[in-house]
C-alpha cells in the first residue's frame, strides 16, 4: 500500500492538474511594442487594462534585439503580444519553438537577434490579476511592494508574481540583474513564518464516492507538516464544502455559511444565530464554507412597530412567453422604517434549435450543467440586485430552457444584457439565435418571446411586444403614462375638496400643455380617466361651480379630440376594461353635484348650459343649430335642466349595440347629449343634424351602462325614431340619460331604385313561371301519376311550386308595406310571418322530395302505401315549418323584436334577436342534407344501375327527381346564402345585387327542371302519351340506357332485365342477369 506521503503528492497533483484544466483566463486582443536603451532609463508608463475572456492567454513578452554596424550597439526591446484567441496548445508549440531558435538571427545586414527571452504573462482567474515571472525573472523590490505580491518574496528583494498591471511600465527582470530592497532603519529581526489559505476546487463528477472516501480518509490521517520544498511546508488540509447534483452546498464539520450567503442564496437548514451549513445554490465565484470560529454574527435588523417587519416579500414575476414584468400603480407611500428589499422572480427561458432529449433535465447531464452554470454566471454579472439563478428544466419544441432568476431589482436594460449574452455565449453551441433583431424599441427577440422595454425617462411603465416569424415585433402595447400626469393621480388619491381648485387647475394646465403626447398615449389617457374618477368621488360632498367645471370640461375636452381616436380605438379592443364608458358616467356623475347657479360654459369640443324650466309653455333647446330637444310643458315638473353637448364623443365611445358587441357597421352619426334634469321626465324629442350624409338606417339609442356585464352600449330602450328628413333625424324617447344616434352604410337611391326594379321585375317573372307549372301539372296530372313513386314526385313538385309562389306574393305584399312613410308594424309582422312559413315550406319539400328518392333507391322492397306517404310528406312539408314560424313569432314579438324595424323592410329581425336563424338553419341544413342524399343515390345507381330495381315508369320519376335536386337544391342554398350576406354585409352592392337575381330565377328553375325535361309530362302535353296497362311479363334489353341516371350513363355490356308488370298496389319485382 502506498505511503501517506505518496499519497499525499497524488492528491496535490490530481487538484493542480484540474485546476490548470479548468482555469478561466481573460484578456483583450492587443499588440504593443517598447524599445528601451542599454542604459536603463525607464519606458513610459501604460496603462492598466481590464480585460475578459473564456482561455487561457499570454499577454507580455520581452525581446531583446541588438543591432550590428561598423560599430555594435546592443539595445534590449520589450514587445507587449495580446493572444486571445490563441489556444494554449499554440502558445506552448511557440514557446518551445522560440527556446529552440539558433542566435544570432540576421533581420538585415545591419541588424541580429541576438536572443529571445519570454519574461511575463498577466491573465485574469476568478481570484483576480496576476502577472507572474517565468523562469530566471522576477519583479523588483519597489514593484512587489507597491502592486501587491501574490507569492512569497524571495531573498527579501524579489517575487514571482504580482496582484496587478505593473504601474510603472516596466515588467520581469533577468533575476541576476536585481538589487536587493533598501535594508530598514531598525534593527533587524528575525525571519518569520507566513501562513496562506488557499482554496481549491474540485469537480469530482466523475470520480466514484468510494475514491472521495479514500481520498478524505487519506487526507484526515496525514502527519503535518508536509515538507514542499525547503521554503514550503503544507501544515493542515482540510475538506471545507461539498455541492451536489442537486444544486444543494453543505458545509463540512466546523464549517458553515456566512449569514449573508444564507440569506441570499436560501438556507437548506436552519440559520443559527452566525451561520447555516447548506445553501440552494453553488456560489460561481465562492468564498465556500468557512471556519465557524471565523464568522460573523448576522446583522440585527432595528425593531419597528410593523408585524413581521423582518421577514423578506418574494413576489413571482410569469411572464406568458419569456420576459414580462406586470406594471403596478403605487398608490401607498413607503414606510418610514427601512425595509428587507423585496425579492423579485423571474421566470425566464430562451429556445434551443437542438433535437429534444429527455436525459437533458437530468442535473449531472453535462448540457444541463453547462447552461445552468452560463446563466448563473451571466445574470450575476450584469444584474446589480442578483441574488440567484437557477436551470429548472428543459423541455421541449425544439428545447426550450426555463430557468428562475431572484433578485431585488428588475432592470430591463440588464435583462435584455444578459439575454444577449447568453446567445453571444451559447449560440454556436446549442444553436440558440434571435428572430426579431435591432428593433428600435424592443430590441432582439426570439420567436413568440415577449419582450419588455422600460419607457422614457419622463415616463413610467413598461412596453411590450411579441417577436412574431415575420422578424418583427407584434401586439406592442404601450403602458407609458407621462411622469406629470402619474403625479397627479398620487395626489388625486387622497384628494379632499378644499383642494379641488388648486388641484384641477394643475391637471387643466398639464392635459393642454402635454396635449401632443397625451393623445398618442392610451395608458396616459386611462390614467386621466382615473383621475377624473377620483374628482367625481370628491364632488359628491364638494359642489362644483363654474370655474371648478370649465377646468374639468378643458380637461375632457382634450381626451374626446380627433387626434385621441385611435388611442381610444385600442382601448376599446379591450373588453376587460371599460374606459370609455366610464369617461362618460365621469361627467355624468359630476354634472349631477353642480352648483345651483346657471350658467353657460363652453369649451372646444364641450359645451354646458344649466338653466331654468318654464312650466307654462314647451321648452326648446337649440344647441349650437346641431341638436334641438323638445319637453312639453306637461313634463315639465322640475325648474332646472343641464344639457352637456359632445361635438367628438364619437372618437372616444364605440359604436357597439345591445345587439352586437363587436359592431362593425355602424356609427355615431350625431352629436352626443346628456342631459340632467332635478326630477323626472317621459316625453322628450330630440332633432339630431346627421354629420355624415352617407349613412342610413338610424336608430334613436342611449348609453345604457350596464350592457355586457357592465362594459357598456348603445340601447335603443325607451327610444323610437320619429321622422328621417333632410338630414335631420328626430327621436322620441321616454327618459333621460346620454343621447345619439346610430347609422349604417346604405346603397345609394339610384342603384336602390335599380336594385327595385331587378327584384320586383325578377319576382314577377318567378310568379308567372310557378303559374305556369302549376296549369301544366293540373293538365297532366292522370297521365303522368301512374305508380307510387311519380304520384308522390308530382305531389311534391306542386307542393313546391304553391309554397314558392304564396312567399313571393307576400313578399310583394311586405314591399308595399315597407315603402310607406310610417310602417305599419302588425302588417308588417304578419307578411314576415306568411313569409318565413313558405319559404320553410319550400325548403321541407325539397326535404320531401330527397328523401323519397332515398327511400326508392336504397330500400328497394319496401312498399309503403300512398295515404302513409301523403301524411308523412304533408306533416314534413307544413307542419314542421308552421312549427318552427310559430315559436318564432312567440319568443321574439313580446320584445318587439321579430321584425327588423330600423331599415324599413319586412322580414326576420337580425340585429337584435336574431330571428332569421329560424330560416337560415333550418334551409341550409335541409341543403346538406339532399346533397348527402344525392351522394348516396349516385353510388347505388352507379353500382347496381336504377333499372334494376324498378318499373320503366317509376326509373323516370327517379331520375326526374335526382335532377330536379341534384340543380334545385344548390341553387336555393346559394341564393339563401347570398340573403344572409346581405343581413351581414348591408352596404355591399354586389351581393344584393347578385341575390336579386338568383332569388328571380328560383320560379324559372322549378318550371324548367322540375317540369318541361320531364319527358312524360312532355309526352303528355303533346298527345303522344301511351301508358300502358299490360300486365303480361316483359323482357327489356338494356345495352346502353337501363343504368344510372339519365345525365350520367354508364354503358353494361350484356345485362337483360327481367321484370313482373305491377298490380293495383305493388311495383313489380325484377331480376337481372348478366352475360359476361
Amino acid at each position: 500500500m502506498a505511503s501517506p506521503k505518496t499519497v499525499w503528492y497524488f492528491s496535490v497533483l490530481l487538484v493542480f492538474c484540474c485546476s490548470l484544466e479548468k482555469q478561466d483566463c481573460t484578456g483583450t486582443p492587443n499588440v504593443t511594442s517598447e524599445e528601451s536603451p542599454t542604459d536603463g532609463s525607464q519606458v513610459p508608463s501604460r496603462e492598466k487594462r481590464e480585460e475578459l475572456s473564456f482561455g487561457d492567454h499570454k499577454d507580455l513578452r520581452n525581446v531583446i534585439v541588438s543591432t550590428m554596424a561598423a560599430t555594435f550597439y546592443e539595445k534590449v526591446g520589450e514587445v507587449q503580444v495580446d493572444v486571445y484567441d490563441i489556444p494554449l496548445e499554440i502558445l506552448q508549440y511557440l514557446k518551445s519553438r522560440v527556446k529552440d531558435l539558433t542566435y544570432p538571427i540576421l533581420i538585415s545586414s545591419v541588424l541580429n537577434v541576438t536572443d529571445i527571452n519570454i519574461t511575463t504573462e498577466c491573465s485574469s482567474d476568478p481570484s483576480g490579476f496576476r502577472c507572474r515571472c517565468e523562469d530566471q525573472y522576477s519583479w523588483s523590490c519597489d514593484q512587489c511592494s507597491s502592486n501587491g505580491s501574490c507569492d512569497e518574496i524571495v531573498d527579501g528583494k524579489i517575487c514571482g508574481c504580482l496582484n496587478d498591471y505593473p504601474s510603472d511600465g516596466k515588467f520581469c527582470q533577468p533575476i541576476t540583474n536585481l538589487t536587493a530592497c533598501p535594508s530598514p532603519t531598525t534593527t533587524a529581526e528575525p525571519s518569520t513564518i507566513s501562513g496562506r489559505i488557499i482554496e481549491i476546487e474540485l469537480d469530482m463528477t466523475d470520480i466514484s464516492a468510494t475514491l472521495i472516501d479514500v481520498l478524505r480518509a487519506s487526507v484526515s490521517g496525514l502527519t503535518y507538516p508536509v515538507l514542499i520544498s525547503n521554503k514550503l511546508n503544507v501544515t493542515d488540509v482540510n475538506f471545507t464544502t461539498a455541492c451536489y447534483p442537486n444544486n444543494t452546498c453543505r458545509c463540512e464539520d466546523q464549517y458553515g455559511w456566512s449569514c449573508d450567503q444564507c440569506v441570499s442564496y436560501g438556507s437548506c437548514d436552519n440559520i443559527t444565530d452566525d451561520s447555516c451549513r447548506c445553501i440552494k445554490a453553488i456560489p460561481p465565484y465562492g468564498p465556500f464554507c468557512q471556519p465557524i470560529t471565523n464568522l460573523k454574527a448576522c446583522t440585527t435588523p432595528s425593531p419597528t412597530p410593523a408585524k413581521n417587519s423582518t421577514e423578506r416579500s418574494t413576489t413571482t414575476m410569469t411572464p406568458s412567453s419569456t420576459t414580462s414584468i406586470p406594471t403596478t400603480k403605487q398608490s401607498t407611500a413607503s414606510p418610514a422604517n427601512p425595509t428587507t428589499p423585496s425579492e423579485k422572480t423571474l421566470n425566464l427561458q430562451f429556445t434551443m434549435a437542438i433535437p429534444y432529449d429527455s436525459n437533458y433535465n437530468d442535473e449531472n447531464n453535462a448540457v444541463f450543467k453547462d447552461i445552468d452554470q452560463t446563466i448563473k454566471v451571466i445574470y450575476k454579472r450584469n444584474m446589480q440586485g442578483f441574488i440567484s439563478a437557477k436551470l429548472n428544466s428543459l423541455k421541449s419544441g425544439s428545447v426550450i430552457a426555463d430557468f428562475t432568476v431572484m433578485t431585488t431589482n428588475v432592470n430591463n436594460v440588464e435583462i435584455a444584457k444578459s439575454k444577449e449574452d447568453i446567445v453571444s455565449t451559447l449560440g454556436e453551441k446549442y444553436k440558440i439565435g434571435f428572430t426579431c433583431v435591432n428593433d428600435p424599441i424592443f430590441g432582439n427577440g426570439q420567436l413568440n418571446e415577449k419582450v419588455v422595454v422600460d419607457c422614457k425617462s419622463d415616463e413610467v411603465g413598461q412596453k411590450t411586444a411579441i417577436c412574431q416569424k415575420n422578424g418583427s415585433f407584434s401586439d406592442r402595447v404601450d403602458n407609458c403614462v407621462l411622469k406629470e400626469i402619474e403625479n397627479l393621480f398620487s395626489l388625486s388619491l387622497a384628494l379632499v375638496g378644499t383642494d379641488l381648485p388648486g388641484f384641477l387647475e394643475s391637471l387643466r394646465n398639464s392635459t393642454l400643455n402635454l396635449q401632443g403626447r397625451i393623445v398618442a398615449s392610451p395608458a396616459t389617457i386611462s390614467t386621466i380617466v382615473s383621475i377624473l374618477k377620483n374628482v367625481a368621488n370628491v364632488s359628491q360632498s364638494t359642489p362644483i361651480n363654474k370655474p371648478l367645471m370649465k377646468n374639468i370640461l378643458e380637461t375632457a375636452g382634450v381626451l374626446t379630440s380627433n387626434e385621441a381616436k385611435t388611442s381610444w380605438v385600442d382601448l376599446n379592443k379591450n373588453l376587460t376594461k371599460n374606459e370609455s364608458s366610464a369617461f362618460l358616467g365621469t361627467i355624468e356623475t359630476i354634472s349631477n353635484f353642480l352648483t345651483d347657479d346657471f350658467f353657460d360654459i363652453e369649451t372646444q369640443g364641450i359645451n354646458l348650459n344649466k338653466t331654468t324650466v318654464n312650466n307654462l309653455v314647451n321648452n326648446l333647446f337649440n344647441l349650437n343649430s346641431s341638436v334641438l330637444i323638445d319637453i312639453p310643458a306637461s313634463e315639465a315638473s322640475f325648474n332646472s335642466i343641464t344639457i352637456i353637448t359632445f361635438d367628438s364623443l364619437n372618437n372616444v365611445l364605440p359604436a357597439r349595440n345591445s345587439s352586437s358587441l363587436n359592431n362593425i357597421v355602424n356609427t355615431i352619426n350625431g352629436k352626443v347629449v346628456l342631459v340632467k334634469v332635478n326630477g323626472t321626465i317621459k316625453n322628450v324629442n330630440f332633432s339630431f343634424d346627421v354629420l355624415d350624409k352617407t349613412l342610413a338606417n338610424p336608430q334613436c339609442v342611449f348609453w345604457n351602462f350596464n350592457l355586457f356585464g357592465g362594459l357598456g352600449g348603445w340601447d335603443d330602450k325607451g327610444c323610437e325614431l320619429q321622422s328621417d328628413k333632410n338630414g335631420t333625424v328626430t327621436c322620441h324617447c321616454n327618459h333621460l340619460t346620454s343621447f345619439s344616434i346610430l347609422m349604417s352604410p346604405f346603397i345609394p337611391r339610384v342603384l336602390r331604385v335599380a336594385l327595385d326594379f331587378i327584384t320586383y321585375i325578377g319576382v314577377g317573372i318567378s310568379m308567372g313561371c310557378l303559374v305556369v307549372c302549376l296549369i301544366i301539372e293540373m293538365l297532366v296530372w292522370k297521365a303522368v301519376t301512374g305508380n307510387n313513386t311519380s304520384y308522390m314526385r308530382h305531389v311534391s313538385i306542386v307542393n313546391i311550386a304553391f309554397s314558392l309562389l304564396i312567399a313571393d306574393i307576400w313578399f310583394i305584399i311586405g314591399a308595399a308595406i315597407s315603402d310607406n312613410e310610417k310602417k305599419d308594424l302588425p302588417a308588417c309582422s304578419t307578411a314576415t310571418f306568411f313569409i318565413h312559413f313558405f319559404y320553410l315550406a319550400l325548403f321541407f319539400w325539397m326535404l320531401v322530395s330527397g328523401l323519397l328518392l332515398l327511400y326508392r333507391t336504397v330500400m328497394v322492397f319496401s312498399h309503403m302505401s300512398k295515404a302513409a306517404m301523403l301524411a308523412i310528406s304533408f306533416s314534413l312539408g307544413y307542419g314542421a315549418p308552421l312549427i318552427i314560424a310559430v315559436i318564432t313569432i312567440a319568443v321574439t314579438a313580446p320584445g318587439k323584436q321579430y321584425i327588423r324595424e330600423n331599415d324599413g323592410v319586412c322580414w326576420l329581425n337580425w340585429t337584435e334577436s336574431r330571428a332569421l336563424l329560424a330560416f337560415v338553419i333550418p334551409a341550409l341544413t335541409i341543403v346538406v342534407i339532399n346533397l348527402l342524399i344525392l351522394i348516396v343515390v349516385l353510388f347505388k345507381m352507379l353500382r347496381r344501375g336504377v333499372g334494376d330495381v324498378t318499373q320503366p315508369d317509376e326509373r323516370n320519376a327517379l331520375v326526374v327527381i335526382a335532377r330536379c335536386l341534384a340543380i334545385l337544391t344548390p341553387f336555393f342554398g346559394t341564393t339563401w346564402g347570398l340573403g344572409v350576406g346581405t343581413m351581414t354585409t348591408p352596404n355591399n352592392l354586389g351581393i344584393h345585387i347578385v341575390f336579386a337575381i338568383f332569388n328571380s330565377l328560383q320560379g324559372l328553375f322549378i318550371l324548367v327542371f322540375g317540369t318541361l325535361l320531364d319527358k312524360k309530362i312532355r309526352e303528355a302535353l303533346t298527345g303522344r302519351s301511351h301508358v300502358s296497362s299490360n300486365r303480361t311479363r316483359t323482357t327489356s334489353a338494356a345495352t346502353s340506357s337501363s343504368s344510372g341516371l339519365g345525365f350520367f350513363r354508364i354503358r353494361r355490356r350484356n345485362v337483360f332485365n327481367v321484370s313482373a308488370a305491377p298490380t293495383s298496389s305493388t311495383t313489380g319485382a325484377s331480376e337481372t342477369f348478366i352475360n359476361t
